[in-house]
């Protein structure tokens, strides 16, 4: 039974909306069942807590601090410990620090302890009575003739709730203590410490890594052990305890505390060199002034933030894919296949993450946070193979499955450039469900919006940008491959996030962004050389530069003559014009962060300036990149548009000051080649009528 076109085409487009709508809500769900997944369940302004502090007179000078100054340093500690937050003063000079309330009480008690390293002796003796005893054995041993040694011993989570909720008299203070077997006990010293390192007379010179990153040396002036040397006289034989705030760093004997430098180990696992530097970004991070908490409490859900944190990540990767579209005019792809390529790529991101998890969970060693051993630089030969296996391999092959699912098996894929438009498309999707983490996590912090938004976005898109240009490749060569550059793209992807992981060569993870932006160019000019490939088997509506069906694929390139024309110089004058515009918002960015979230209006004024210059920079690449025009037995191929000899009619030579032009007619109109300067003009003149005889 034969059926109308237009019938056909309502159905195919019932047909294509229903897949798109699906797309759309299977997205939504991969969404949802990602940030289930994550580290923290709320996203930010729907389960936030204030909390609210005096500044306090220091007690040995009696001076307080400028709340302002106070504020940065509490910025700095909570940063420190890798804790996303909103800091600010209030009136009365009180700081005001908002986060999530499942860690409301963490940040609490970092912010209790205001610096350095308390030194206390352990009492042995004192045992404590916790109310809830799950997970948990009572320990005893002999006390080396200090009497008998008690203990609780179990899993962490319940050593840490018989620390946290045991009430002890005032002179005693308890922590969890780790034990190499990965188990916890419950460890009481006496209260008042000893001494605390990193105060008045006992400063600390300096805190640095040794044995390759598992333990920190601390050098003390030689004043600073006077009150220990104190203590070893009068309890010899007895064990010290070294902590931060409530978090015990190591337990020593008194005779080798009595030490500079003062070592501290941290174990002699893997996790160890992650734990060392923690620890060291926190001795580091400012002395506070005393802080007294004067109130606490839930803040009421702020929807527009949490809209906010849902919605951005997906304006940022559409603008993106925008600015790739924009490459691909001459025949531009269905925006309902390019939007259902994207939904799948956030699809992707479930099995990737599932992956990534798996490793994790298999062996530290196939843990990406785990092998940069603290972001220490001599681990850069492990942490990038590894990244790029688990990280590159799972991500990379999540988001080409995405693309070669549904486009690469409909006729709309028909052109080389086509595979960069999907592969980004897959690549941008993966990286807007991505974001949702970072800025609903990282309650939308400025300089994580700049940094996401002006490198790990594009980045991601060079990524799909590689292995998607070897996809539409092999429309053209039947020798293609494309898992040669899909092993590139996961090194490459691997490469970038253990650059970033390492300290002190973030800016060299910027340069490997700018190294693929070249090769993403390259890339564009390559597939542009080639317009539509002929397909097998009949069209419903064949265009007019469209080559019979029968003619074979140019899988020679000796066949074929290339003419560069183009704006080299308006191309690298708008490319120089998008990476400062991206430098000037980064660093607008980190103003943002300094100022503690309290944007004005010319901060935004000059944020809207600088991304609209952005987007006009970037048009201005898309319009003006230099392209190949390509002549071959098929016809002449320019920016993505293929016009086959039996459509060329005149061909004529125009010139506009220094700039030249070949018009083609054609029966759809004229097509013009260029700009270029004269001499290329005259030349490509001279090959098309050489071919046409």
């Amino acid at each position: 039974m034969l059926h109308s076109v237009p019938a056909r085409r309502a159905r195919s487009g019932r047909a294509l909306g229903a897949t798109l709508r699906a797309s759309v809500r299977a997205a939504a769900l991969t969404c949802l069942t990602y940030l289930a997944g994550c580290s923290a369940p709320h996203l930010a302004g729907t389960n936030d807590a204030a909390l609210e502090y005096e500044i306090r007179p220091d007690p040995t000078t009696g001076a307080a601090l400028d709340a302002t100054l106070a504020a940065a340093g509490v910025k700095a500690r909570i940063s420190a410990a890798l804790a996303p937050s909103d800091v600010d003063t209030t009136a009365g000079s009180h700081v005001r620090v908002v986060v999530d309330a499942d860690i409301a009480g963490a940040v609490d008690d970092l912010l209790a302890w205001r610096g350095g390293i308390r030194v206390s002796r352990s009492d042995d003796g004192i045992a404590l009575a916790p109310l809830d005893t799950t997970d948990l054995r009572p320990m005893s041993s002999p006390g080396d003739g200090h009497g008998e040694e008690r203990w609780w011993q179990g899993t962490g989570e319940a050593v840490a709730r018989a620390v946290r909720t045991t009430k002890l008299d005032p002179g005693h203070r308890a922590f969890a203590q780790r034990l190499p077997n990965g188990e916890y006990r419950t460890r009481v010293t006496l209260s008042p410490p000893i001494v605390t390192l990193g105060f008045g007379q006992a400063p600390i010179a300096s805190i640095l890594p040794i044995d390759r990153g598992r333990a920190l040396s601390v050098e003390l002036p030689a004043a600073s052990l006077s009150p220990i040397e104190t203590e070893r006289a009068a309890h010899p034989g007895a064990r010290l305890v070294l902590s931060r705030g409530s978090t015990l760093l190591a337990t020593l004997p008194v005779e080798q505390a009595a030490t500079s430098p003062l070592v501290l180990r941290f174990g002699d696992d893997l996790l160890a060199y992650t734990r060392a530097y923690r620890a060291k970004l926190l001795l580091r991070s400012p002395v506070l002034p005393p802080l007294h908490r004067v109130s606490a409490g839930p803040l009421p859900a702020r929807w527009g933030l949490a809209a906010a944190c849902a919605v951005l990540p997906f304006a940022l990767s559409f603008a993106w894919l925008f600015f790739v579209r924009r490459f691909d005019r001459a025949r531009p792809e269905p925006l309902w296949l390019v939007v259902a390529t994207f939904g799948l790529g956030g699809l992707s991101i479930l099995p990737a993450a599932l992956i990534e998890m798996g490793c994790a969970a298999l062996s530290p060693w196939l843990d990406p946070s785990v092998v940069t051993l603290g972001g220490q630089l001599w681990a850069l030969p492990l942490s990038i193979p590894i990244t790029s296996l688990v990280v590159g391999g799972a991500e990379e092959g999540s988001k080409f499955l995405g693309a070669w699912s549904l486009a690469r098996h409909r006729r709309e894929f028909d052109e080389p450039v086509d595979g960069i438009v999907y592969g980004c498309a897959s690549t941008l999707g993966f990286a807007a469900v991505e974001n949702i983490k970072y800025f609903a996590f990282g309650r939308m912090s400025g300089a994580v919006i700049a940094i996401r938004a002006m490198e790990t976005v594009p980045a991601h898109l060079f990524f799909g940008a590689l292995w998607g240009y070897a996809m539409g490749r092999t429309l053209v060569s039947r020798k293609a491959r494309v898992w040669p550059f899909f092993v590139v793209a996961c090194l490459a992807h691997g490469t970038f996030d253990a650059l970033l992981s390492t300290d002190g060569l973030q800016l060299v993870a910027t340069v490997l962004v700018l190294g693929l932006a070249v090769a993403f160019v390259v890339m564009l000019q390559r597939s542009l050389r080639y317009g539509a490939v002929p397909q097998r088997g009949p069209r419903d509506a064949p265009e007019l530069d469209a080559p019979p069906p029968t003619e074979p694929l140019p899988d020679s390139e000796l066949a074929r003559t290339y003419f560069r024309v183009g704006s080299a110089g308006a191309f690298l004058a708008s490319a120089a014009a998008m990476v400062l515009c991206a430098f000037g918002v980064t660093v607008l960015g980190a103003v943002y962060e300094l100022l503690h979230h309290r944007v004005n209006f010319v901060v935004l004024i000059i944020g809207a300036a600088l991304l609209g210059l952005f987007g006009l920079a970037a048009w201005a690449v898309s319009a003006t990149i230099p392209l190949d025009v390509a002549i071959d037995g098929r016809g002449i191929t320019f920016a993505g548009a293929l016009t086959g000899w039996r459509t060329v009619g005149g061909v004529t030579l125009t010139q506009a000051g220094a700039r030249a032009y070949v018009r083609l007619d054609t029966p759809a109109g004229q097509v013009r080649l260029g700009p270029t300067d004269a001499q290329t003009a005259a030349s490509i003149v001279d090959s098309i009528r050489a071919v046409r005889g």
